[in-house]
């Protein structure tokens, strides 16, 4: 027995693959087929030009609680002059997987998506009869309700050709993603079509809301925005050739971005967004040059393998390069960049130079520690987007310079095995070895760097510290704590690179324990010492439990700039500190830790006030016996009763050390 195969509607249906992000796509699939009707009748009747009238359906009767809103679209209409739904037409549309426009890439199966995304497709057609020329006229609705097409033919007075596809009810996870604005409708339609759009054949396509007379002519619209090169250019990829159109958009309505369209059959397939693609582009271009670029890649390549509902292609997108007959997607797109990088080299060159002087300006004045990376990363930072700010473009340079010495150490450590398994000449160790030194050499002498544009940084906050403030007042005891130690910290969870000891002295680094605003015993009741500094544990015969007492012992207390409120007996610097040391020397006190401050007669204490010397300070300081530095800075005395040597200093002076020791290293950097 021979059978026919036979199709099952909904099931078509149901595997035509359709994201509802493309909400656009039956409506495409509409206007295509009216540009392949009316280029049909053109070559078999003549007459008049092709014209394709697109309506658009508003919200109506949509409840309202799913979203539908009044400009919500509900549908299209569109109406063409094309050879219409003849016998021979009506025939491929009832066929699945139709070959009957096989020749000008259809694939014969675009008029599913139309029920994937709406209720229901009603068609009317007038068109001529096979045979004796008169006109006659089909209707019927297309549905899923229905397996069957009930068309009703009828002879017709008209005596011309028209067809009118109506897309109703949109279903609503489609309908979201609709836009509303007939512009936006426009640009997509212009951009899915911008091949037929090119020919000067196109049909006049306009868009209109269903109940406004008023219409974008979509020609004149593409024509006034759109400028096309004169010339395709063509390439090889392999064995197959592409065709590279070239096109400047004028207005900022029909794009927003640069893009390259993968186009088959004359519709666009896949974009590329080209600011991701090639490297000194993005979108400054518009405001520099007054257009955007797309480029459109045409290929018989593209159009023999589109998928079947024209959403991708059949082809890899990455592949083996060494096959000359099936180049992947990713090796076809970077071939059209170069080509398209050439088209725009005037404006892309001048951007790379912009780029290559902005950031070696940046690394000579802010930011010295990224200096060896032209020479070690050079494609790394060819890469470097332009127009990046200074916090983004650092950020690039760091993760760079991150790369940079994560490879220097696989290198070394590679270096170093291949020596080991004996797998390398000593003459090959000597040379490569010198090689990868002289990089690690440089990659140290970054992070160096580094550091000391931090010590830059960290001195220009100071200094902004001891300025009066809008509000009259100065900045709090706790920004300059914050600065030079972190409050509520101990060195045990505080890193090197966290805190500025360095501002008063590098040694206090290598303290036993310290700690920063904590209280004694650990307890919220007591006294907080600002910064203490216990140093040097040592075994004595005459201390109690584990015989362990500090050698030396320092502490310090930080004041707000400028504060002139002390009391000469109790509420003053010099009376805390004092009192601090007292209690510790009494053994009255633990760590905040809970371990006890143990001390002997020879435990040193250096007591340190940090403030300014104001008037009420400066008395203070007299009548206590207090000798002056010769700048006039700072003060000092030795307690002999507590074995304790107490100095206050003032911000300035910290400062202006400061600024001494590292003179030399801001000079050898090139910073000030």
């Amino acid at each position: 027995m021979i059978r026919s195969f036979s199709t099952s509607l909904s099931g078509r249906v149901r595997n035509f693959t359709l994201p509802i992000k493309q909400p656009l796509v039956p409506l495409f699939e509409a206007i295509v087929n009216s540009i392949n009707a009316i280029n049909e009748r053109m070559e078999k009747y003549g007459g008049e030009e092709g014209f394709i009238d697109v309506q658009v359906i508003r919200g109506g009767d949509k409840p309202l609680s799913e979203g539908w809103t009044e400009e919500s679209v509900r549908g299209f209409t569109i109406r063409d002059n094309g050879i219409g739904f003849d016998e021979a037409n009506m025939g491929s549309f009832m066929e699945a997987d139709s070959e009957y426009k096989m020749k000008i890439g259809g694939k014969g199966v675009g008029r599913f998506s139309w029920l994937v995304a709406f209720s229901q497709v009603h068609i009317e057609s007038v068109y001529k009869r096979e045979g004796n020329g008169d006109f006659e006229s089909r209707a019927f609705d297309f549905t899923l309700k229905n397996r069957e097409v009930d068309d009703i033919v009828q002879d017709t007075a008209e005596t011309g050709f028209h067809t009118t596809v109506s897309l109703i009810d949109y279903k609503s996870q489609y309908a979201k993603n609709t836009p509303k604005q007939l512009e936006t409708i426009a640009t997509h339609i212009i951009q899915h079509c911008l091949v037929y759009f090119l020919n000067p054949k196109c049909p006049t396509i306009q868009l209109r809301d269903e109940n406004n007379a008023a219409a974008l002519n979509l020609n004149q619209l593409f024509h006034d925005h759109f400028a096309t090169d004169d010339k395709k250019v063509d390439f090889f990829v392999g064995d197959k050739q592409f065709h590279l159109l070239n096109v400047k958009i004028n207005d900022k309505k029909f794009s927003s971005q640069n893009q390259l369209f993968l186009c088959a059959n004359d519709r666009s397939v896949k974009r590329k967004k080209l600011d991701d693609l090639i490297v000194n582009l993005d979108d400054a271009i518009f405001e520099r040059t007054g257009f955007w670029y797309l480029g459109i890649l045409t290929s018989k390549y593209f159009d023999e393998n589109v998928d079947m509902n024209r959403l991708s292609f059949n082809i890899e997108e990455e592949g083996n390069e060494m096959l000359k007959d099936c180049p992947s997607l990713n090796l076809i797109v970077s071939e059209a960049c170069k080509r398209i990088e050439t088209f725009l080299a005037q404006y892309l060159d001048e951007v790379q130079e912009e780029k290559q002087t902005r950031l070696w300006t940046y690394v000579q004045n802010s930011a010295p520690q990224y200096r060896h990376l032209e020479r070690y990363a050079p494609q790394e930072i060819a890469a470097l987007k332009p127009h990046l700010s200074d916090e983004q473009l650092d950020d690039e340079l760091n993760r760079i310079k991150r790369k940079l010495e994560n490879d220097a150490t696989s290198e070394c450590r590679t270096l170093i095995d291949r020596l080991n398994r004996k797998v390398i000449s000593p003459d090959e160790y000597q040379q490569q070895f010198q090689t990868i030194v002289e990089k690690v050499s440089d990659i140290n002498g970054a992070s160096l760097a580094e550091y000391i544009v931090h010590r830059r940084i960290v001195l220009n906050l100071f200094e902004s510290g001891l300025e009066i403030q809008p509000d009259g007042k100065f900045h709090l005891e706790k920004y300059m704590h914050d600065l030079i130690y972190p409050t509520r910290a101990t060195l045990d969870d505080t890193p090197y690179e966290c805190h500025n000891l360095w501002l008063i002295d590098d040694k206090l680094s290598f303290s036993h324990f310290l700690s920063s605003d904590k209280p004694f015993n650990n307890s919220s009741n007591e006294e907080r010492t600002d910064i203490l500094a216990l140093n040097y544990p040592v075994a004595v015969a005459d201390v109690k439990n584990d015989g362990t007492a500090f050698n030396s012992i320092v502490i310090f207390e930080l004041k707000r700039p400028q504060r002139d409120d002390y009391d000469p007996d109790d509420d003053n610097p010099v009376q805390q500190l004092l009192r601090y040391a007292k209690r510790i020397r009494d053994e009255k006190v633990k760590d905040s830790k809970g371990r006890p401050i143990r001390t002997t007669n020879s435990t040193h204490f250096h007591l340190y006030a940090v403030c300014d010397i104001t008037d009420k300070l400066r008395d203070i300081l007299i009548e206590r016996g207090f000798t002056f530095t010769p700048d006039n800075l700072g003060a000092y005395l030795y307690n002999s009763a507590l074995n304790a040597y107490v100095e206050v200093i003032t911000y300035d002076k910290i400062r202006n050390d400061a600024e001494k020791r590292n003179r030399i290293l801001f000079e050898k950097l090139g910073i000030r």
